[in-house]
C-alpha cells in the first residue's frame, strides 16, 4: 500500500467515525499554497476537459469589488443586542442577507455624511 493509499484509508475511516473533523493537532492550510496543491490534485483526478474547466472555475467567495485585487475586507464589529436583533429582522423581512443589509447601511451612512 502506498503512502497515498494509506492516507486515503485513514481519512475514510476517520470520516466514518463520530470524531470531530478538526482535531487539536490539525493543521489548517490557508492562502494560495494550499489552494494550489488542492487545485492541482483535483485537476489531475479529472477525467475530461469539461471537468477540468469546471474545477478551474471553482473558487471561494467572489470579491465584492471586481476592480480590486485580492479578497474583500472582512469587518468584525460589536453591536448592542437590540441593534443586532433589529438588523437581522430587517434583513429577513426584506429577504436579503444580514451582510448585504449592513453594507447598504454603511453606504447610506457615507452618502448622508458626504464621505464618499
Amino acid at each position: 500500500m502506498t503512502i497515498d493509499q494509506k492516507r486515503y484509508v485513514e481519512m475514510a475511516e476517520h470520516a466514518e467515525t463520530r470524531e470531530p473533523t478538526i482535531g487539536p493537532d490539525t493543521v489548517i492550510e490557508r492562502g494560495p499554497e494550499g489552494r494550489d496543491e488542492t487545485l492541482a490534485m483535483l485537476l489531475e483526478a479529472a477525467d475530461t476537459e469539461a471537468e477540468r474547466e469546471h474545477i478551474r472555475n471553482l473558487g471561494g467567495r467572489p470579491t465584492l469589488d471586481p476592480d480590486a485585487d485580492g479578497p474583500s475586507p472582512l469587518w468584525a464589529v460589536r453591536a448592542p443586542q437590540s441593534l443586532d436583533t433589529a438588523m437581522r429582522a430587517l434583513a429577513q423581512r426584506q429577504g436579503r442577507s444580514f451582510s448585504t443589509v449592513l453594507r447598504d447601511a454603511a453606504q447610506d451612512y457615507l452618502a448622508a455624511h458626504q464621505a464618499v
